[in-house]
C-alpha cells in the first residue's frame, strides 16, 4: 500500500494523537476556497443564500455547509452511498431484526434475563437516553430508518463472512473454519467432583474428617489408633496408611463432596450407579465457566489431569485425581481444589477436515454446526470495526472517491486502503459506479434529515459574537475592528501569541516530519486556517461564559431555582465518612464472584431458614468485633479463613458457602454523597446516609467508629458497615452573620447573610456572580459591563457551595446550556429558506424541534446530577 501524504497523516493521528483529536473539532468552521496542495474543493452552488435570519446576522447555506462537514457530513455521505449500495438489503430486513437491533442499541445488550434485572427507573432512563440520542441525530419518527441501515450493513457483512468467494480471507467463516473451532475451541463439559476449599488448610481438615492423607504421591487411607489430628505428616508410614481402590477413592470424594456441600447441594448417593453419576447437573464443568475464573485451573482439568473412565477401560494411565489440594491462583480465584475427572470430554476428530459442510454435519452433528457458525459470525459483528472494514472494502469495489480534501482526510480514518483523489473539483463531491454526489445533494439531505441541528451549530459562533466581541475585543476603541490581524486589543494578541506557541511546539515536536501544521489543525481541531482557529477556537472559548452568564442572569437568575431545587438531596443526604465495608456473598457457581444475591434469594425454596442463618452469623460477626478492640475485619476474614467446618463459632457458616470479604472505600479520600451516589448502589447509598444520621445523634457523635445498625443488601451480598468521622464530618452550614472591619465596612459581600442552614436564592446569586469572575478571568472589566466587582465569600459558605451546590452550577458552562441559549434566539427570528430545494423544513416544524431539542438539552444537563 502505498503511503501519500494524507495517509501518513491519518495514521500518525491515530496511532500517536488517538482518534479523540478527531473528536475535539469545532463546531463550525469557514470554508476555503483552496486547500493544502493547491487541491479544489467542491462548492455549493447557492452558498451565501440566507437559510435564516436573526436581527443582527444572518445564516447561510455556506454557514450550514461547514457546520455538516465538520460535524458528521462524513456519515451522512457514507449514509447515502450505502443506502444505494446495499439496496437489494433494504426490503429483506424483517421488522423483528429492526427490534433486535434497537434493543441492542438501547440496552447495550440482547440478553433478557439482564434486561428484566433493571429496575423500571433504569429501563426509563435508558429508553430516553435511547431516543434523545436519534432525535439529536435527526431520528425523531424515523428511528427505525436508522436501524435498518445499521442492519442492512450487518447483514451484508454475515453473508460475505460465508461466502465461498470470500474464502481467502481470514475472518472468512466455512466449514473448514468451523473444523478448526471445533477441533481446538469447543469442548465438551468434563464430568468431575470438584470441591473447592477457602484454604489448603480447610481442604486438609476436610481430609481429616475422613482418615485420608496424602503421602507418597497418592491418596491414602490413615489407619492408625491415635486421632490423625495429632500425628505428624512425618509419622506417617506404610504401618499407619494404605492405598485406596478405585471404588473407596470415588466413595471418599463423595463423602467429601457431600461433607463440603451438604447445606446446599443435593446429596450424592454412594451406591448410586457411575452411570447415573454421570447425568448429575451438579457434576457437570463447563471450560468457558470455569476459565472465567481460574484459566490455569480449567486447563489442569481438562488437559493436565484424566479421567476415570478412560483409566478404568486401559485407554489411558494418567492419574484421574488429585491426591492432594491444589491451588491454580488467579486474580479472581485464591482457592484450593480436591477433584476427580469421572469422564473427560469427547468429540469427533476432525483435525485436517478440508470436506463439504454436509460432510461436517455428519461428523458433528447440524445443531453444533450452526451454533458454532452463529458464534463465528458474531465474535466478528462485534467489533464495530470489522463491520465498518468491510463495508468500506464494498465501497472501494464500487470505486468511491471522495473529492473534498478534508472529508477525504477523515474517510482515511476510516478505511486505511482508502486511495485519495489527489485533483479535486469544484462541482463534485464524492463519486461511485457511474454516480456523483454533489455539496448540493449532500446539504440535502444532511438538511431533511437535521436541520433543526445544524442551524443550533452554524448559529453559535455567530450569536455569541455578536452578543460580547465588542466587550472583551474593542474596549477603549472609537471602532471596532473584527479581522483578527488588525485587531490589536490584549486578549487577541493573547491569542496570537498562543497560536504562534501552539505552531513551534508543533514544529519542534516529532509529528512535522510526518504532516503539515494546517493538516494538524483540521485533525486536531476542525479548523483550516489561522483565522478559523483564533475565531472558532480562541475567541468562541472565550465568548462563551460570557454568554452563558447571560443566560443565568436572564429574568433575575431564574435558572437558579432549578439548581436549588437540584441541590435539596445534596443538602438533605449530606455525610463524610471514611468507610470500611464486610461484605458477607455466596459463589454457588464457583466462579470466583459474588453471585447476583437478588437472584440467589428469590429462588429459594426456604427464605425462612437462609434469614435465620444469616441473622445468626450477623450475630457472631458482631459479638466477635465488640470481643475486642484489636478486632477488625481483618482479623475477622483471616480468623473465618483458617476455621475448620466444623469450628464451633464459624463452622455451619462455612458449610452453608458463606465468604466473606473486607474492603476500605476510603483509601483516598472520604466518602460523600456526592462522590458516593453515581458509584455505589442506591441501597448502599442509604446506608451511607442512615449511618451518618446516627452518627451526628448526642448518643454517638463522641464515638470514635460506627457499625451500621442492620446489614445493607446489594447485589453482591450483604453490607457491615464501620464508619469513622470525614474529613468534613460537621455538615456545612449556610447560616452566616456579616462580619465588619475596624471602619465598620462588611468584609464581604452584602448579601450573603442568613440564618437559614440550606443556601438561599440571594446567596447563589452571589455564588453565580463568583464563578462567573473565576471562569472568565482577565477577560472584561466585571463592573463596566455587569455591574459588581468579584465578590468576597468566607471560607464557611465556600465549604457549602463546594459541598451542595458547586457540581450544580458548573453544569450549566456546558455546550448544552449554550445551545438552549441559541434556541431561543431562534425561536425569535425567521427562517428564510431563499434555497427551498436545500430543505422541506416549515416554521412551524422548526419550532417543535426547536421545543424538544431544549428539553433533551436541559434534561442531559443535569441527568447525572439530578440524583434522587
Amino acid at each position: 500500500m502505498q503511503l501519500t501524504r494524507k495517509r501518513i497523516i491519518t495514521l500518525m493521528l491515530t496511532l500517536l494523537l488517538g482518534m479523540t483529536l478527531i473528536a475535539c473539532k469545532n463546531e463550525t468552521t469557514t470554508t476555503t476556497e483552496v486547500a493544502p496542495g493547491d487541491l479544489l474543493i467542491p462548492q455549493l452552488t447557492s452558498p451565501d443564500a440566507v437559510f435564516f435570519s436573526y436581527e443582527d446576522f444572518d445564516i447561510t447555506y455556506r454557514d450550514l455547509y461547514n457546520g455538516v462537514k465538520v460535524n458528521d457530513g462524513l456519515n451522512q455521505l457514507l449514509a447515502m452511498v450505502d443506502l444505494d449500495l446495499l439496496n437489494d438489503y433494504y426490503q429483506s430486513v424483517t421488522q423483528e431484526e429492526i427490534d433486535v437491533k434497537k434493543q441492542k442499541l438501547m440496552y447495550g445488550t440482547n440478553d433478557q434475563d439482564i434486561i428484566d434485572k433493571f429496575t423500571e427507573d433504569k429501563l426509563e432512563e435508558y429508553s430516553l437516553r435511547f431516543e434523545e440520542s436519534m432525535y439529536l441525530m435527526g431520528y425523531d419518527d424515523n428511528i427505525d430508518d436508522y436501524v435498518r441501515l445499521v442492519v442492512m450493513r450487518e447483514n451484508y457483512v454475515k453473508d460475505i463472512i460465508t461466502d465461498e468467494a470470500s474464502s481467502d480471507q481470514t475472518w472468512y467463516v466455512g466449514p473448514s473454519q468451523i473444523a478448526d473451532y471445533y477441533q481446538n475451541t469447543f469442548r465438551p463439559d468434563v464430568k468431575s467432583i470438584k470441591i473447592k476449599f477457602i484454604s489448603e488448610a480447610d481442604a486438609k481438615a476436610v481430609m481429616r474428617e475422613f482418615n485420608l492423607v496424602s503421602r507418597a504421591g497418592d491418596l491414602m487411607l490413615y489407619t492408625g489408633e491415635k486421632p490423625l489430628d495429632q500425628v505428624p505428616s512425618s509419622q506417617l508410614n506404610a504401618e499407619n496408611t494404605r492405598s485406596l481402590t478405585e471404588e473407596e477413592i470415588l466413595g471418599y470424594y463423595i463423602d467429601m463432596y457431600n461433607y463440603v456441600y451438604q447445606d446446599f447441594r443435593s446429596l450424592i448417593d454412594k451406591n448410586m450407579d457411575v452411570l447415573d453419576l454421570l447425568e448429575l447437573e451438579d457434576l457437570s464443568v463447563a471450560y468457558d465457566d470455569l476459565k472465567t475464573a481460574n484459566q490455569s485451573l480449567a486447563n489442569f482439568v481438562y488437559y493436565t489431569l484424566g479421567n476415570r473412565e478412560d483409566f478404568l477401560s486401559g485407554e489411558s494411565d494418567e492419574l484421574y485425581y488429585t491426591y492432594a489440594p491444589v491451588k491454580y491462583f488467579s486474580n479472581r480465584d485464591t482457592s484450593y481444589y480436591m477433584i476427580l475427572n469421572l469422564q473427560g470430554f469427547e468429540k469427533a476428530d476432525v483435525d485436517g477436515f478440508e470436506g463439504e459442510e454436509a460432510d461436517l454435519v455428519a461428523l458433528i452433528g447440524q445443531e453444533k454446526y450452526d451454533e458454532i457458525e452463529k458464534e463465528m459470525i458474531d465474535t466478528n459483528l462485534s467489533s464495530e470495526s470489522f463491520v465498518r472494514r468491510r463495508i468500506a472494502e464494498l465501497r472501494n469495489e464500487h470505486d468511491f472517491l471522495i473529492y473534498d480534501y478534508y472529508l477525504s482526510v477523515d474517510y482515511s480514518a476510516v478505511d486505511q486502503n482508502y486511495a485519495e483523489d489527489e485533483e479535486g473539483s469544484l462541482t463534485v463531491l464524492a463519486s461511485y459506479d457511474d454516480k456523483t454526489i454533489t455539496p448540493d445533494d449532500l446539504l440535502e439531505y444532511a438538511l431533511n434529515q437535521n436541520a433543526s441541528l445544524y442551524l443550533i451549530y452554524a448559529s453559535q459562533i455567530k450569536a455569541i459574537k455578536n452578543a460580547h466581541f465588542e466587550d472583551v475585543y474593542c474596549q477603549n476603541t472609537n471602532q471596532c475592528v473584527y479581522d483578527f490581524r488588525d485587531n490589536e486589543s490584549a486578549k487577541m494578541l493573547e491569542h496570537i501569541n498562543d497560536f504562534e506557541s501552539l505552531k513551534e511546539q508543533f514544529m519542534n515536536s516529532m509529528y512535522a516530519d510526518f504532516y503539515e501544521f494546517e493538516d494538524y489543525l483540521y485533525l486536531a481541531y476542525g479548523v483550516k486556517t489561522e483565522e478559523e482557529m483564533i475565531n472558532n477556537y480562541y475567541v468562541k472559548a472565550t465568548l462563551q461564559p460570557l454568554y452563558i452568564f447571560d443566560m443565568i442572569k436572564e429574568n433575575d437568575y431564574e435558572v437558579l431555582s432549578t439548581i436549588l431545587e437540584l441541590m435539596q438531596p445534596y443538602f438533605d443526604n449530606y455525610f463524610s465518612l471514611n468507610v470500611r465495608h464486610l461484605l458477607i456473598y455466596l459463589d454457588r457457581n464457583e466462579d470466583g464472584s459474588p453471585d447476583d444475591f437478588e437472584d440467589f434469594y428469590s429462588d429459594l425454596e426456604d427464605k425462612a431458614s437462609f434469614d435465620e442463618k444469616l441473622s445468626s452469623f450477623e450475630e457472631n460477626i458482631r459479638e466477635y468485633l465488640n470481643a475486642n478492640t484489636d478486632n477488625s475485619f481483618t482479623t475477622l476474614v483471616n480468623e473465618y479463613k483458617a476455621a475448620k467446618r466444623n469450628d464451633e463459632t464459624w463452622g455451619e457458616f462455612k458449610r452453608y458457602g458463606f465468604f466473606i470479604m473486607t474492603e476500605n472505600l476510603s483509601s483516598s479520600a472520604s466518602l460523600t454523597y456526592s462522590s458516593s451516589v453515581n458509584k455505589f448502589e442506591d441501597s448502599f447509598v442509604d446506608g451511607l446516609i442512615d449511618l451518618y444520621q446516627s452518627y451526628i445523634l448526642d448518643d454517638f457523635k463522641d464515638e470514635s467508629y460506627l457499625y451500621s445498625e442492620t446489614l445493607i443488601e446489594t447485589t453482591y451480598g450483604m453490607h457491615l458497615i464501620r464508619a469513622e468521622k470525614g474529613k468534613d464530618f460537621e455538615r456545612p452550614t449556610a447560616v452566616f452573620e456579616m462580619t465588619f472591619d475596624e471602619d465598620e465596612e462588611p468584609e464581604f459581600t452584602l448579601g450573603l447573610e442568613s440564618d437559614a442552614e440550606i443556601i438561599n436564592l440571594e446567596q447563589l446569586k452571589i455564588y453565580a456572580q463568583y464563578r462567573f469572575s473565576v471562569i472568565s478571568f482577565g477577560t472584561i472589566n466585571l463592573s463596566e459591563l455587569h455591574g459588581f466587582t468579584r465578590p468576597t465569600i468566607p471560607a464557611s459558605l465556600t465549604k457549602a457551595f463546594d459541598a451542595y451546590i458547586a457540581s450544580l452550577h458548573d453544569a450549566l458552562y456546558v455546550v448544552g446550556f449554550l445551545n438552549s441559549g441559541i434556541i431561543s434566539q431562534i425561536q425569535a427570528g425567521e427562517l428564510v429558506n431563499e434555497v427551498s430545494n436545500y430543505c422541506n423544513l416549515t416554521e412551524e416544524q422548526l419550532s417543535v424541534k426547536m421545543i424538544r431539542l431544549n428539553e433533551i438539552y436541559l434534561r442531559q444537563m443535569f441527568a447525572d446530577l439530578d440524583l434522587r
